[in-house]
């Protein structure tokens, strides 16, 4: 039996891991074309979709030719593949994986009868399969041939299809990831070391340094439309630090934890650590026991006062009203005694 080239085995690995990578591009590329479909019309395909993406790659590559496309990368191809080898290569490429989420994971083997044996069965095949590819991997390792299992069951393996050409190692991509791997690291311990509010602060300072002195101080005054000056939201348990402005604690705690000295994001007044108290609502004016005794009685005086006046202006108008029927009354009986008198006058008249 004829001697194989050496290969190395970094190449016959690589080219392994980019198969598997090439085939994940794919199933990627038709999750995005299936995406803005119904939610479970494709899932349930998923495994007909696989298989089928395994034969076109399949087609591609081993049907006509002698290597994949991992290897046609790392030029390598494998020596002794005929048609035959070929088929069995596809069929135990995508049948397993197929039996395996079609009957295992979608549930098939519930619908059928015997089904706990049946599952069991499979379960054993499976863990065989993959003892058998760890003593594989344990194999090349030791010999530097036939990295898959169905490279040793097919006999098939890689060769370099050029024998005499040395292989390249460039650094520049180790050198590239400790570079951003360093800076990662430098960013991760230093960003957290420095004192965002302080800086911030600082800024405001500078920009605003012409506009402090005319600042004065005052005490907030809170309504239904005060927020708070830090986070302009509803001030949660209320807290200044001498300017007319209100923030909520843990707004103003956590500043004054960063630095001792805050600049009020509206007026631009030093608040210091010292300064900052919960805000209290000032009372209005409270009124005292003997006042309020005075005002009832004052208001009991008026009451009376005002009856009073109410009830003698009744009884006037009764004595105007009883005078007036009198009047009436006397008229009427002094016209009634000179119409008697006329009577009279004009009986005499006639005798």
């Amino acid at each position: 039996m004829p001697s194989i080239p050496y290969v190395s085995r970094v190449n016959q690995l690589d080219a392994a891991s980019l198969d598997d990578e090439i085939n994940k591009v794919f199933e990627n590329q038709v999750k995005e074309i299936f995406k803005f479909c119904p939610p479970g019309k494709v899932d349930k395909w998923q495994p007909e979709i696989k298989a089928l993406l395994k034969i076109l790659i399949w087609n591609f590559s081993l049907r006509h030719k002698s290597h994949t496309f991992g290897q046609q990368m790392l030029d390598l191809r494998y020596d002794n593949l005929n048609k035959i080898k070929s088929i069995l290569y596809l069929a135990l490429k995508f049948l397993p994986s197929y039996i395996k989420d079609r009957v295992i994971d979608n549930g098939m083997i519930s619908k059928l009868k015997r089904t706990s044996k049946l599952k069991i069965y499979v379960k054993w095949i499976i863990s065989f399969v993959h003892l058998l590819e760890l003593i594989n991997l344990v194999s090349f390792l030791h010999r530097g041939t036939q990295p898959l299992l169905i490279e040793r069951l097919l006999n098939i393996s890689s060769v370099s299809v050029n024998r005499y050409k040395q292989r390249t190692i460039g650094y520049s991509y180790m050198t590239r990831e400790l570079l951003w791997h360093g800076l990662m690291e430098l960013f991760t311990l230093g960003i957290p070391m420095l004192n965002y509010h302080y800086l911030k602060q600082k800024i405001r300072r500078f920009w605003y340094h012409n506009k402090q002195n005319g600042i004065k101080r005052s005490f907030p005054i809170m309504n239904e439309s005060t927020v708070c000056a830090y986070c302009k939201e509803k001030p949660i348990l209320p807290t200044h630090a001498g300017c007319e402005h209100v923030f909520c604690y843990y707004c103003l705690g956590a500043n004054f934890t960063a630095m001792k000295i805050f600049l009020c994001p509206e007026c631009d007044t030093e608040l210091h650590d010292c300064d900052m108290k919960n805000y209290v609502a000032i009372p209005g004016p409270t009124v005292k026991n003997d006042d309020l005794q005075r005002l009832t009685c004052i208001t009991c005086s008026s009451g009376s006062t005002n009856s009073n006046a109410s009830n003698s202006s009744s009884s006037s108008s009764r004595s105007s009203s009883s005078s007036g029927e009198n009047s009436d009354n006397n008229d009427s009986e002094s016209s009634s005694d000179k119409n008697n008198s006329s009577n009279d006058n004009n009986d005499t008249n006639t005798w």
